[in-house]
């Protein structure tokens, strides 16, 4: 079982969502230990169909949610910074999980019971069956044995296209991966908003302003939560 004594805060800096996390704002983080689980165990597989607006759930943006007593936090990824799951899931394996929390939240409601589970707007692909004959080597990356006929969140990485030329790489900002491409002649991937990720969340960050100094009043507000508060450059 995961706790937070295997995590750490995630690291701050440019992202594909920016150049850097706003000064005197509030973060909830997951970062990854080396010696603890990989991003593949915090993986929602089969990816979860969901629709934010049925769910009074903001566009872009986060969510508290309340299931069976706790609170969750909801964030839905903005599909302009991030067009395919994979990229921020990548992102995330290698600088962790950072998410902006909107100062008008209720923070005593977190507790270390909450999760940070995340959105995305084509976070599952529709027509596998269609696709199953154009994949090679399929393989669950949660190793749940789904096959390539099954809306497995082993698509994320079909889903996404190299962009160094000769090579099945996908550079990013600070990361890049390798991706899965379709063989030739395969259907155009179709998809729906899905649930893609849940995390525990390690740490709430606020983040200092530019003279090195720290906003009390975010400090104040993030400090009502019963998960560690620290300050951050970035």
């Amino acid at each position: 079982m995961t706790t937070l004594f295997d995590l750490i805060p995630a690291q701050g800096g440019p992202r594909e969502c920016g150049p850097g996390r706003q000064e005197g704002h509030i973060y909830a983080e997951c970062g990854f230990s080396p010696h603890g689980v990989p991003l593949e165990h915090f993986l929602i597989d089969l990816p979860l169909p969901v629709d934010p607006g049925q769910l009074g759930l903001s566009r872009q943006g986060v969510t508290f949610v309340e299931r069976q007593g706790t609170w969750h936090v909801v964030d839905v990824i903005g599909e302009g910074h991030y067009p395919c799951a994979a990229d921020f899931l990548e992102e995330a394996r290698a600088l962790g999980v950072s998410r902006k929390l909107p100062r008008t939240g209720d923070f005593s409601r977190l507790t270390r019971g909450s999760t940070l589970i995340l959105i995305h707007p084509r976070g599952r692909v529709t027509n596998t069956l269609a696709l199953a004959s154009f994949t090679s080597s399929f393989s669950c990356p949660c190793g749940h044995g789904h096959s390539a006929a099954d809306p497995c969140a082993g698509y994320h990485w079909y889903a996404a296209e190299a962009n160094v030329p000769g090579t099945v790489k996908r550079r990013l900002k600070r990361t890049s991966y390798e991706v899965r491409p379709l063989l030739i002649g395969a259907p155009v991937l179709e998809f729906i908003p899905a649930y893609i990720l849940r995390v525990p969340i390690s740490n709430l960050s606020v983040i200092r302003n530019k003279d090195g100094s720290v906003n009390r009043q975010s400090r104040a507000m993030a400090e009502k939560a019963r998960l560690p508060v620290i300050d951050s450059d970035t």
